[in-house]
């Protein structure tokens, strides 16, 4: 996980975007004294940028970096166990200075290994921007808004509450009358290339991915809190124990009392995932009148729903990082094939992916920003020598 960290700060570098903020996180995620640790991190990180160039050799690495912590120690005081970021300013700046010069020796590399086809196929004017806050409200009688063009403030009375749009967030603000709540159902749904945030009427939080809906109530019953989603969402939950919260999608039902957690259900996948990441929750599948039994997750657990033959299991020791880097603006590959990551590419940039016939569903680690033209993400993701893509407009062909 830190290794990731250090890999996107390090990219943001090189691109010539990292804020002030960022630089004083990485000096403190290279400022460890287990060296060990941090040279076969950044050796790793070095030896995954590409399997066709590795720009500094291991043993240079770890020599020029056991250099650099001698020398550290030579002059640095030792204080007790009080430490300082500045403490590590000078071997930790000599650290990323390495890592930079081989991420451009790499980068030149690749560039020097791609067809001409593959380095020039997406001219600036024709790039493709990320994603960003859209999505539509359906009100209860049917009113559509679009929240992307709407402005901020009071949008709508439905039932006792108020929908309030802020910035990339809708809230709804229950009302003070004492008198029973008329139930009103909306749906927020949001387009391929569109994401939005939403506070439903408990206060729960809700964050809901590119080409995905939520169908709620402005104003919960007295007896339970039920919502039903497509697509992805993901979940805090304000804690209620004599009011369940329940997330219908498909066949399957996840209920919880107050908890985080994730659930993938979008129809083009083959599998529907529910990622627990605080509390517990029960799993159970609906299969016309019939219920299965619930499945109970723990916290870095998984349930893998097969909906074709509605079977569910247990995975544990999940990346909870990587399941939810959606929501932190980030893609985040671990070993994810080719295939799926195009699904997701796909989804937040709005494009359609074909694939040349000779394309192997290759396995693929990268970690790269959600908030940075198409063309960029391709480039990066060609970088891991793999895969590479012609882009035409809003059409992409993966090459092998």
């Amino acid at each position: 996980m830190q290794n990731d960290t250090i890999r996107y700060l390090i990219a943001q570098y090189v691109n010539g975007e990292l804020t002030p903020a960022q630089q004083e996180e990485l000096l403190q995620l290279l400022g460890t004294e287990n060296e060990t640790e941090l040279i076969n991190t950044l050796r790793s990180m070095m030896e995954a940028e590409s399997e066709h160039a590795i720009a500094i050799a291991p043993e240079t690495l770890q020599h020029s970096l056991q250099q650099v912590l001698s020398a550290d120690k030579a002059t640095t005081p030792e204080r007790g166990r009080v430490k300082t970021i500045y403490r590590y300013w000078g071997w930790a700046a000599a650290a990323v200075c390495i890592i930079i010069a081989g991420a451009i020796a790499v980068f030149v590399s690749n560039k020097k290994n791609a067809t001409p086809e593959t380095v020039q196929n997406v001219p600036d004017k024709s790039d493709v921007q990320p994603g960003g806050n859209k999505a539509i409200l359906t009100l209860a009688n049917g009113q559509h808004i679009v929240l992307d063009s709407a402005a901020n403030g009071t949008l709508a009375q439905q039932g006792s509450a108020q929908v309030v749009k802020e910035a990339g967030e809708l809230k709804y603000e229950a009302g003070s009358s004492g008198e029973k709540p008329e139930i009103a159902y909306n749906i927020l749904s949001t387009p391929k290339g569109g994401q939005y945030r939403l506070v439903l009427p408990d206060g729960s939080k809700v964050w809901l991915n590119a080409a995905s809906s939520i169908r709620y109530p402005a104003t919960f019953a007295s007896n339970e809190r039920s919502v039903h989603i497509t697509g992805e969402a993901y979940f805090e939950v304000t804690k209620n124990k004599s009011k369940p919260f329940r997330v219908h999608f498909g066949n399957g039902v996840v209920e919880v009392l107050g908890t985080h957690f994730n659930v993938n259900a979008y129809n083009d996948e083959d599998i529907i995932k529910t990622t627990l990441l605080e509390g517990s929750v029960k799993v159970r599948s609906d299969i016309g009148n019939q219920q299965s039994d619930s499945l109970i997750l723990q916290p870095g657990q998984q349930d893998i729903f097969y909906p074709y033959v509605h079977v569910s299991r247990i995975k544990k020791d999940i990346d909870t990082e990587e399941t939810v880097a959606w929501i932190n603006d980030l893609f985040i590959f671990r070993d994810q094939d080719l295939e799926s990551i195009m699904r997701q590419i796909s989804r937040w940039y709005d494009v359609q992916v074909t694939y040349d016939k000779n394309v192997k569903n290759e396995k693929i680690v990268a970690t790269i920003s959600r908030n940075v033209p198409l063309s960029k993400v391709l480039h990066l993701l060609e970088l891991t020598g793999t895969v590479h893509f012609k882009m035409d407009g809003k059409k992409i062909v993966v090459l092998p």
